[in-house]
């Protein structure tokens, strides 16, 4: 069995769903059940991951053989403000939880999810693709601050327990499952742009050129293959596929499956209807060691993406905000 913290969330469900897929059991730890819509032979428990004691109980009922660890606050600036503190017992204290837990009851290998935002301002016009050994981040949001804090104490624990964790820095994702629940303060601009033209409006958004958006289902893929890899060269990867686009490039494809849509780039914030959740872009990911180690190779390049998100949108994504 396959444990997933966080799994009835954005990333949680993409992993799920391929898990499913391929006929692996899974358990899904989260503080709500997955949404409407989401279908598979997959049980469920309530929790948090800042409960020690319920954590517990979870691995000893189910002797988890392995764990993915996707649990975390996505906060923005207003958040950070007001919620400092639950943003740090979530993504650092809770992950220590996680970590405690799956060395007690005798898992074997866990995925923890990291993310590029912690690189912050160091990531910010690099003249070459973010690197794990070159380029170190200096994290400036509490998102990005406790995110960093979480995967050193991975790899820290790691070491000093040897127990084989594994760490993926995710690069931005967007499009299946991708739904408000609380945990992310906002949705990906490329998915609420989709449904800005899905019902013929206008999408107004900041100039931010090209950043590395890669569709769910292939980061999915990215995260089973550092899962699944029997003894990966590195305990971190930059999990993404290796370029970035622009959002008027997603547009001009909506533009041509909505006719209706409209769109524009402002400098002006508050005529913004789409923000992202940090006003400046990131520079890209290297997905040199993800390619050479793992074998990874995207399914999706933008206009498939498109397609795929779109046909799953009309058979899902209804359901899922009626429940949402």
């Amino acid at each position: 069995m396959i444990l997933l913290t966080g799994g009835s969330g954005f990333m949680g469900l993409n992993v799920a769903e391929q898990l499913l897929a391929r006929g692996d059991e899974v358990l899904i730890y989260d503080l709500s059940p997955p949404p409407a819509g989401f279908r598979g032979n997959f049980r469920f428990e309530k929790g948090d991951v800042t409960d020690r004691d319920r954590l517990d109980k979870v691995f000893a009922r189910h002797k988890p053989a392995s764990v993915f660890h996707l649990a975390a606050i996505t906060a923005g600036a207003e958040r950070d403000a007001r919620e400092p503190r639950r943003i740090a017992e979530v993504n650092l204290v809770g992950t220590i939880n996680v970590l405690e837990a799956a060395r007690q009851h005798g898992v074997s290998r866990l995925v923890h999810a990291s993310t590029g935002a912690l690189y912050g301002a160091a990531g910010i016009g690099v003249a070459e693709p973010l690197d794990e050994e070159r380029h170190l981040p200096v994290p400036e949001s509490m998102y990005g601050i406790t995110k960093y804090a979480a995967e050193r104490a991975c790899l820290r624990l790691a070491s000093l327990w040897n127990f084989d964790v594994r760490v993926g820095r995710l690069a931005t994702a967007f499009g299946r499952w991708e739904h408000a629940t609380g945990a992310r303060d906002r949705l990906s601009p490329p998915t609420e742009i989709a449904r800005i033209a899905v019902a013929g409006g206008e999408a107004v958004f900041p100039p931010l050129g090209p950043i590395d958006y890669i569709y769910a289902p292939d980061l999915a893929r990215a995260l089973l293959a550092l899962h699944d890899s029997a003894a990966p060269a590195h305990r971190l990867y930059h999990l993404g596929n290796g370029v970035a686009w622009s959002l008027p490039e997603w547009c001009a494809l909506l533009a041509k499956r909505y006719p209706a849509f409209r769109w524009r780039e402002s400098a002006d914030p508050g005529a913004c209807n789409v923000t992202p959740l940090s006003p400046r872009s990131r520079t890209h990911f290297s997905n040199r060691r993800l390619v050479a180690d793992l074998g990874y190779a995207p399914r999706y390049d933008l206009a498939a993406a498109l397609e795929d998100f779109t046909s799953w949108s009309d058979s899902v994504v209804a359901a899922v905000d009626e429940q949402v």
